[in-house]
């Protein structure tokens, strides 16, 4: 499994904004990572919409934590920012029955969600907090 480059941004972007005592520019963390500025408003718009950050307008404006860093879990922000989280094409939801000829006796698939659940267990039992 490979991590979207928006999840990466998104993940770094908060570890940024926890560790500093007040707001940041979008300029400042496009120039922090050296990524489109572009791209980093695509990702903090949805990390506005779904209250992990708050946006300030303004001349003095920028983006800050909306929340306690340890109550965002990386799990979390995985699970927000990822657009797909199928292993295989079998996992998808709008997967057809008839992909795989192994269907529907086949096992790898259950291997697969097992292996997911264990990669979310970790990742939900880390916090923002821990990474600062």
């Amino acid at each position: 499994m490979q991590l979207t480059v928006s999840t990466d941004i998104a993940l770094r972007t908060l570890i940024y904004l926890g560790r500093k005592d007040d707001s940041a520019t979008i300029q400042e963390v496009a120039d922090a990572f050296n990524i489109s500025k572009a791209h980093l408003m695509k990702v903090v718009m949805t990390l506005v919409a779904e209250n992990l950050l708050i946006s300030e307008r303004g001349r003095n404006g920028g983006v800050r934590l909306a929340l306690n860093a340890r109550k965002i879990s990386v799990g979390s922000v995985v699970r927000l920012m990822e657009n797909s989280l199928a292993l295989v094409v079998c996992m998808k939801d709008d997967a057809a029955s008839d992909v795989c000829p192994l269907l529907p006796d086949c096992r790898l698939k259950g291997v697969f969600i097992k292996a997911q659940d264990a990669f979310f267990a970790s990742l939900d039992q880390t916090s923002l907090a821990d990474l600062l």
